[in-house]
């Protein structure tokens, strides 16, 4: 706006118009590179260099309109497929809540069967069940195999190495 009351007042040339709107635009000011230039079309309306620039100021703005509108398409077609996916594992979740609580029912039928079992088992026989608490029991005995070499060293004066 300072140089369209300087243009009236001293008749500023178009090249600084120019050169006001491409430092607008170098420093990433579109709009005020803009309006520069469209202020110094009024006064200059058939130069060459302020046309150019405008043409190219107009194109970058509508291109960073395109990006801002697809990346808004982008980020919603994402926020719909989220909530598609949402509404497709809310089923999915009830059934496998379905499936543990059939699978428990299944595993306490099956452990009411293997107690009436041993009533009709063989002797000598056990039952999975019996035959996991009894290696449960044995797991406690475990303990570390420890290397001893047999009989003493043949030379006293080296240490053994029993690696």
């Amino acid at each position: 706006m300072l140089l369209v009351s300087l243009a009236k007042a001293q008749q500023i040339p178009a090249d600084e118009f120019f050169y006001a709107g491409a430092q607008s635009y170098v420093t990433n000011n579109t709009a005020a590179a803009l309006k520069q230039v469209e202020s110094g079309l009024k006064f200059y309306p058939n130069d060459v260099k302020l046309k150019k620039l405008e043409e190219l100021l107009k194109q970058q703005q509508q291109n960073q309109q395109n990006q801002q509108q697809k990346q808004d398409a982008q980020n919603q077609q994402g926020q719909q497929k989220q909530q598609q996916q949402q509404k497709q594992q809310q089923p999915q979740d009830k059934q496998k809540k379905e499936a543990e609580a059939k699978a428990r029912e299944q595993a306490g039928k099956a452990a009411d069967k293997s107690k009436e079992k041993p009533e009709t088992q063989k002797p000598g026989e056990m039952t999975p069940e019996q035959a996991k608490q009894m290696l449960d029991a044995q797991k406690g005995d475990e303990s570390a195999l420890i290397f001893k070499p047999d009989g003493k060293p043949k030379d006293s004066d080296k240490p053994v190495k029993d690696w």
